[in-house]
């Protein structure tokens, strides 16, 4: 029921006129991050509603900009890229390059690309470069590691786990 339901809505906005269909999904995504727009500062406001709305997608925590330097939060962990992804056809990231299953990388749905995070995790600590999004939102999880930085921390055998993340620096 639900995809006929998203089905009819998309042929819907298929239907309707350029600047209308914009206006219905700028309408609904301010709906969705009315909670995140006192996070978004006056000057990126006045340049317009669609440039704002895409500053939101960056501001993470309180900073009102990129992630903020010295940032430090908890997250459950996981991490990924156990198999051979030589011939899948999601074997690049986010930020365009090749997927490296023992490179010290991270996936994070907010963060800018190129942020990079200090983890730590039962004593053990590594620096990972955000060059993915993920992971998914029902999954509970806001960060996801590759292999090589899982295996740093300690996560190999128990597959998640609660990280302190401290934001070192972003682009």
């Amino acid at each position: 029921m639900k995809r006929v339901i998203r089905f009819a809505f998309m042929i819907g906005l298929m239907a309707m006129p350029a600047q209308a269909r914009a206006d219905v999904v700028s309408d609904f995504l301010d709906s969705v991050f009315a909670n995140k727009s006192s996070q978004v500062s006056a000057s990126s406001a006045s340049r317009g509603r669609r440039h704002a709305r895409t500053q939101r997608h960056w501001v993470y925590g309180s900073g009102a900009g990129n992630a903020s330097h010295g940032r430090s939060f908890s997250a459950l962990t996981s991490w990924y890229g156990g198999g051979s992804r030589a011939y899948e056809p999601n074997s690049h990231t986010a930020s365009g390059e090749r997927f490296n299953k023992w490179g010290l990388t991270a996936a994070h749905r907010t963060l800018p690309l190129g942020t990079r995070l200090l983890l730590s995790h039962a004593g053990r600590t590594c620096v990972v470069r955000v060059n993915d999004r993920g992971p998914a939102a029902w999954t509970g999880r806001s960060l996801d590691v590759s292999r090589g930085a899982a295996a740093q921390l300690g996560l190999i055998q128990s597959g998640s786990g609660r990280v302190n993340v401290t934001v070192l620096a972003s682009r």
